[in-house]
């Protein structure tokens, strides 16, 4: 069903709750075991970045002195040393993880994003720890840790998404990136073309002095920041803008172009998609959970499976409802179990009361059904034979000359006509004999 995109199918009751029991015997505590472990280096890796924080200073001669926080042998030392250690621990056996995974996936390994952030973790936490356990001169081993701090939290994020209350808005949020990025790929050189006239026109500006600087001030521009007094207008009023209507004239096109039809673009495509965005996460996160319970099933022993796995599951889709409803009825009584089995009771003969309700009401539709056949018969007969009722003999005004006896002409006509009921009077007493 995944394969084939099939998401009507796999979000049946039965695909759904054959998911959630294989999901509670086994996926979900093997999942939450891989969330420990993830945890075991992700919180020191954290403390050591929170408490290891290096100062900075100034020297005459105007660079920037970092000043790495020393590591002595006391009792808040020995804690960082365990930190150092079970963030090393940690990420050796991930990245033996990750080996073992590309040996039994191969090249659909490497299709997989979060993959590649769990490297990204693990190599610069390893390149941030081992230079802090030897005392390494320099601060390049703190970037190092800035960059495995963000990897490690986004991808604690990433573990989320196989969960099914929160796991879709993570899948959707990565949909979404991936089309901001294609949109962002493309109208690069949208946003590069404003950056060089910026660059060449606003002479006098520190923020376009050079091309890398231009290109994220016109990014930052292109989000809303336009910062115009202090770049646009207050060197226009002093007279250092050089070209000052060209200037001015592009900055007009940038507004139009940048700020607001590129990033209404942008919004509109991420909100105008969002039910085939949802579509898409949805499968992809029910996805993810097959493949996790079908490499659990090839690795898990024969007698876990064979005592965890159901050949039935019996539902009953009315109690789960008048349990929350009776919780919240009880909540504030001092005697719970007395009131839950009163309830309980009552519940049951109010139970067996609507059935009977509901088999009377059934009879009922069925009666009014026949009723209305019969009616529709009896009108039928009357059309076919041609029957007029009183009301229809004798319906209308009194005659223009006041006379309210018929006239002679009318009174042998009449009297010449016999009625009309005497075909169904003999039509009924021939059916009798």
């Amino acid at each position: 069903m995944v394969h084939y995109n099939r998401i009507e199918l796999l979000n049946h009751p039965v695909c759904k709750k054959y998911l959630a029991m294989k999901w509670v015997a086994y996926g979900s505590k093997a999942h939450l075991l891989n969330m420990f472990l993830y945890l075991l280096g992700l919180l020191p890796l954290t403390n050591l970045i929170i408490t290891l924080r290096p100062t900075v200073n100034t020297t005459e001669t105007g660079e920037l002195d970092i000043i790495m926080v020393p590591i002595s042998f006391t009792e808040q030392s020995v804690f960082l040393s365990l930190c150092m250690v079970m963030v090393l621990i940690t990420n050796i056996y991930s990245i033996g993880k990750e080996v073992v995974q590309i040996s039994q996936q191969r090249w659909s390994y490497f299709r997989d994003g979060s993959n590649q952030i769990d490297w990204a973790s693990a190599i610069s936490s390893l390149l941030f720890v081992i230079p802090l356990m030897v005392n390494a001169e320099g601060s390049w081993h703190w970037q190092a840790g800035a960059m495995a701090v963000l990897n490690s939290w986004i991808g604690f994020l990433l573990y989320l998404q196989r969960f099914e209350g929160v796991g879709i808005y993570v899948v959707m949020f990565g949909e979404i990136m991936k089309t901001l990025l294609r949109i962002v790929m493309l109208f690069v050189y949208l946003m590069l073309a404003f950056s060089l006239a910026f660059h060449a026109l606003m002479l006098n500006q520190k923020e376009f002095n050079s091309v890398p600087l231009s290109v994220i001030q016109t990014f930052v521009m292109m989000v809303g920041e336009l910062n115009y007094q202090n770049n646009f207008l207050d060197a226009y009023l002093n007279n250092t803008l050089p070209f000052g209507f060209l200037t001015y004239a592009t900055f007009v096109h940038f507004v139009l172009l940048m700020p607001i039809l590129l990033v209404n673009l942008m919004i509109g495509l991420a909100v105008g998609d969002i039910a085939e965005v949802q579509r898409n996460a949805s499968l992809k996160r029910i996805g993810m959970q097959i493949d996790l319970h079908t490499s659990l099933e090839d690795k898990l022993p024969y007698w876990i499976m064979k005592r965890v796995d159901k050949p039935s599951v019996t539902i009953y889709p009315n109690r789960k409802c008048s349990r929350h409803f009776l919780k919240q009825l009880i909540s504030g009584e001092e005697e719970r179990s007395e009131v839950w089995t009163r309830l309980q009771s009552k519940s049951q003969g109010c139970t067996f009361v609507e059935n009977e309700l509901k088999k009377q009401k059934t009879r009922m539709k069925e009666m009014s059904g026949m009723l209305e056949k019969q009616h529709g018969l009896l009108k039928l007969i009357i059309q076919k034979m041609e029957i007029c009722s009183e009301a229809e003999e004798c319906d209308g005004p009194v005659t223009l000359r006041g006379s309210m006896w018929p006239s002679l002409a009318q009174s042998k006509a009449r009297g010449r006509s016999t009625s009309r009921w005497v075909p169904l009077i003999k039509a009924i007493e021939a059916k009798r004999k």
